[in-house]
């Protein structure tokens, strides 16, 4: 055999070798990287790339890999779980004068305003899109929150549903001067997902799961499924009884405009002394009307008014028909009852809400008597407690016209 010909049996035999090893490598990474993603498969960790695989975290980067890296991190927003403490979102709201009565004191409808507005932004976080507020429950305020003072409002997304979710909130008041904190009021909204129900040219893009972390977490993740059942029986009651349907109904109130022969201005109260220090006063002289254009900046991305924006409308129309039957004492919202969001409002719409007196209820407390009047507003109900003592002018009573 000559030299060349031997050169290159030489050259074809090293070639041969190499692509064997070539070969023998590419299953051994292969079988590698099936190892490694199935382990974190199984223990659910963050998703890996080759490159972590292959050279580990402390490995520099590429630009290509850092690319890469963009799109895992997406791929995790978009995992199927998300960590209850990853959902928390806190607001810090100095109370200005424009937020207070005559007193320093917030209004009620100021810090409903607050909490919708963070529980919206803790629900979006999630869902990744839009979130309208479907319903609220009783919100119960404890402390009042006064001018000067700092509110925080910290909500967290307690857990999801199919296509709703529930945002739990938690309401404080700081002492700017001492750093003294008061819980003020908690509150629990429940949001819909615009992507979780498919649309015009887009699927629907489902809900992650909540993962509560800690004990205190998963009590609260179990009393979220709770309540949400007492919500659908509610619904469901409602749904199935429609007497009891029409005659909620029917005992709404009904704006100004849709009142036949009703004069433009209520008249003034006529008080009538009945026995003692109680007083007649016919409920439809204590009806307060509000017309209110929604505005652009009373409504999200979507152009839906914000609820809490609703909520403020309603907690003032209250103030002002509790306001004629408080004579003689402060007035301070005390309660709400829960609301539900049957129908959106967008901008440019115009609405009308509607407050009147129905009855009160007296408190003994330490510091003497204090007077409950209770006010229902358009779909919803509030409760103004007036800070009166024993002593003051008594509260009219209700009289019914026959």
């Amino acid at each position: 055999m000559s030299t060349p010909e031997l050169a290159l049996a030489q050259a074809s035999a090293e070639i041969k070798a190499l692509q064997e090893s070539v070969a023998s490598l590419d299953k051994k990474l292969s079988q590698l990287l099936s190892t490694k993603l199935h382990a974190h498969e199984t223990q659910k960790r963050q998703p890996l790339t080759a490159f972590d695989v292959l050279t580990g975290p402390s490995m520099p980067k590429s630009r290509s890999t850092a690319a890469l890296d963009r799109l895992n991190a997406q791929s995790v927003s978009n995992s199927e779980e998300v960590a209850m403490a990853t959902t928390r979102v806190v607001m810090h709201q100095i109370v200005l004068p424009s937020d207070t009565d005559a007193l320093g004191i917030c209004f009620g409808g100021q810090v409903l305003g607050w909490i919708d507005v963070c529980a919206g932004l803790a629900a979006k976080t999630v869902a990744r899109g839009p979130c309208v507020t479907a319903s609220v429950d009783a919100v119960h305020f404890l402390r009042p929150c006064r001018v000067g003072s700092v509110a925080i409002i910290a909500a967290m997304v307690n857990r999801t549903f199919q296509s709703s979710l529930e945002v739990g909130v938690r309401v404080e008041e700081e002492d700017m001067l001492t750093g003294a904190r008061h819980h003020c009021c908690s509150a629990y909204l429940t949001f819909v997902s615009v992507m979780a129900r498919p649309g015009p040219g887009r699927a629907a893009k489902p809900l992650p799961k909540i993962v509560p972390g800690t004990q205190h977490q998963r009590e609260i993740f179990r009393a979220a499924e709770l309540r949400r059942q007492e919500r659908l029986v509610h619904r469901n009651k409602l749904k199935q009884d429609p007497a009891l349907a029409a005659q909620l109904a029917e005992s709404r109130l009904q704006p100004v405009t849709y009142r036949e022969a009703s004069p433009t201005l209520a008249p003034a109260i006529q008080v009538q002394t009945v026995s003692g220090k109680k007083h007649g006063v016919s409920p439809d002289f204590t009806l307060a009307h509000m017309t209110q254009l929604i505005m652009p900046q009373h409504a999200n991305s979507l152009g839906i008014t914000f609820g809490g924006q609703v909520m403020r409308w309603m907690e003032q129309c209250a103030y002002i028909a509790a306001s004629r039957v408080g004579r003689g004492g402060h007035l301070l919202t005390g309660s709400m009852d829960s609301i539900v969001f049957t129908q959106p409002t967008r901008v440019g719409d115009v609405m009308y809400i509607t407050a009147q007196f129905y009855a009160f209820s007296t408190t003994s407390t330490k510091r003497g008597v204090e007077y409950a009047p209770k006010v229902c507003a358009g779909m919803g109900q509030a409760c103004i407690c007036p800070k009166g003592k024993h002593g003051q002018p008594s509260l009219p009573q209700p009289m019914h016209n026959s």
